[in-house]
C-alpha cells in the first residue's frame, strides 16, 4: 500500500507541531505536567517510527511501530484530558488531534500489513 506521505516525514512534521502546541498550551496556563506528557508522548511517535526504520528484523520493526502507536494513543488521551478537564479548545489543538487520528490509522495499518506479510511468507 502506498501512502500519500512518508510516515517518517509525516511523524517528524507532527512532532514539530506538538512542540509548537506545547508552547501554546504553556501560555494558556495548562499545568506543566500535562503539557510535558503531551510533548513527550507526541514526539515519541515519530522517534519510534524513525528508530523502527533501522530495524534488523520484521519482528523488531513491528515492535517499534507498536510502541509508536501506543504513544499516539497516549497523546490522544492527553488531548482528551485537556479538552474535557480544562474545557480548552483551539484550532491548533484540533489540527494536531485530527492529524494524530490519521497517523494512528496509518501506523495500525502498517502493523497489520507487516504481520500479514510475515504470516503469508511462512506458508
Amino acid at each position: 500500500m502506498k501512502y500519500q506521505k512518508d510516515i517518517k516525514e509525516w511523524t517528524l512534521e507532527f512532532a514539530i507541531s506538538i512542540v509548537k502546541l506545547s508552547a501554546l498550551l504553556k501560555k494558556e496556563k495548562i499545568d506543566f505536567d500535562i503539557v510535558d506528557q503531551v510533548r513527550r508522548s507526541g514526539t515519541s511517535v515519530g522517534a519510534n517510527v524513525r528508530e523502527g526504520k533501522s530495524s534488523v528484523s520484521r519482528k523488531e520493526l513491528v515492535k517499534y511501530y507498536a510502541i509508536a502507536l501506543k504513544s499516539a494513543n497516549e497523546t490522544d488521551f492527553w488531548f482528551e484530558v485537556i479538552t474535557k478537564g480544562y474545557d480548552y479548545k483551539s484550532e491548533a489543538l484540533n489540527k494536531c488531534w485530527e492529524e494524530l487520528k490519521q497517523i494512528e490509522k496509518v501506523i495500525a495499518k502498517i502493523i497489520l500489513n507487516l504481520k500479514v506479510e510475515k504470516t503469508s511468507s511462512k506458508v
